[in-house]
C-alpha cells in the first residue's frame, strides 16, 4: 500500500466519530420521543428514591426530576454514593433498607432504573443466582418489600418490549435455586436472558398493583438505548454496533422524557395501575 493510500485509509478512519456524531445528532432530532402534550406537574416537597441513578437513562431521569424541584435520594454501587446498594447482593439490599428504616427516609415516589445485561451464563451473584435476574428482579423485589408497612403514592419500573418474549418458570427457577428462569434450549443468549428478567419487572407490576391498591405501580419502556448497558458484550461486538447504536438508538437523555413524563405527567392520574407506557402511552 503507498503511503498517499495509506494516508487516506487513516483519514477515513479517523472521521467515522465526526460522521457518526453528525448522522446521530440529525436522526435523534427527527426522531425524538413524541409524548402527549400534558403538562408536568412541580414535584417540590415530594421525596423520590431513584436506582441506577448515577448512569445512563437514570441520570438524566435524577436531572429532570430535579428540575422539578423533587428531593431525591440515588442509591447504587459506587464508593461515593451516601445510600450505596449493590441490587444483586441480597445482604447489601437489606442493609440498604435498614438503612433507610433508621434515617425515616419514605419516598414518595420509586423510580427503578438499575439494570444489567451479563453475557456469560456462569456469571452468578454472591448469592448464586444468575447475576442479571439478581440485579435486575431480586434485589428491586427485595428492596420494595421494605416499603410494605409505608408504601409509595408511586412506583416506576424501567421496563423493556423485550419482556413480550420473555419465559420465566417458577419450577426451574426453585430447582435451579435462581440460577436458570426457564427450560430454554441451545446456546445462551444474553438478551433473551434479560428479556426474561424484565418479564420479572412486569410480574412484580402486576403484583405490587393488585395488593398495594393506594400506590400508583407503572412499567416504562424507554426504548432502545445507547447506554452503558453494552458494556459487557465483548469489544468486537461494542465496535461493530456502534454506529448502529449511535445513530439508531435513542440518547439516555431521549429515553428519559417518558419515565420522567410516567411520574409527573398529570394525566397518568387517569391511567390503570400496573399498566405498561411506551412514550406516555399504554
Amino acid at each position: 500500500m503507498s503511503s498517499s493510500v495509506r494516508r487516506a485509509v487513516i483519514g477515513f478512519l479517523a472521521s467515522q466519530p465526526i460522521i457518526v456524531g453528525v448522522a446521530a445528532k440529525y436522526y435523534r432530532e427527527t426522531h425524538r420521543p413524541k409524548l402527549p402534550k400534558t403538562p408536568l406537574a412541580p414535584l417540590v416537597g415530594k421525596v423520590v428514591l431513584v436506582t441506577g441513578g448515577t448512569s445512563g437513562i437514570g441520570e438524566a431521569a435524577v436531572a429532570s426530576l430535579g428540575k422539578l424541584g423533587a428531593d431525591l435520594i440515588c442509591v447504587g454501587r459506587s464508593e461515593e454514593q451516601e445510600y450505596r446498594v449493590d441490587l444483586s447482593d441480597m445482604k447489601s439490599v437489606e442493609r440498604l433498607k435498614s438503612k433507610l428504616i433508621e434515617e425515616d427516609k419514605r419516598p414518595d415516589i420509586i423510580l427503578s432504573c438499575a439494570a444489567e445485561i451479563f453475557t456469560d451464563p456462569s456469571t452468578v451473584s454472591v448469592d448464586g443466582y444468575d447475576a442479571t435476574f439478581a440485579t435486575n428482579a431480586l434485589g428491586l423485589q427485595s428492596l420494595l418489600s421494605g416499603f410494605e408497612d409505608r408504601r409509595p403514592e408511586k412506583v416506576v419500573i424501567v421496563a423493556s418490549k423485550l419482556e413480550r418474549s420473555g419465559e420465566v418458570e417458577p419450577s426451574i427457577l426453585k430447582e435451579s435455586r435462581g440460577r436458570k428462569l426457564n427450560r430454554r434450549e441451545g446456546d445462551f443468549n444474553a438478551v433473551k436472558n434479560y428479556g426474561d428478567t424484565k418479564l420479572c419487572n412486569q410480574l412484580l407490576a402486576t403484583t405490587l398493583a393488585d395488593r398495594w391498591h393506594e400506590t400508583k405501580v407503572l412499567t416504562v419502556s424507554p426504548g432502545m438505548v445507547d447506554t452503558g448497558l453494552w458494556r459487557n458484550f465483548p469489544t468486537w461486538f461494542q465496535t461493530l454496533t456502534y454506529p448502529v447504536r449511535a445513530i439508531a438508538l435513542r440518547s439516555p437523555e431521549d429515553a428519559a422524557l417518558g419515565i420522567v413524563y410516567a411520574i409527573a405527567a398529570e394525566e397518568m392520574k387517569n391511567i390503570q395501575s400496573g399498566s405498561f407506557l411506551v412514550d406516555g402511552k399504554v
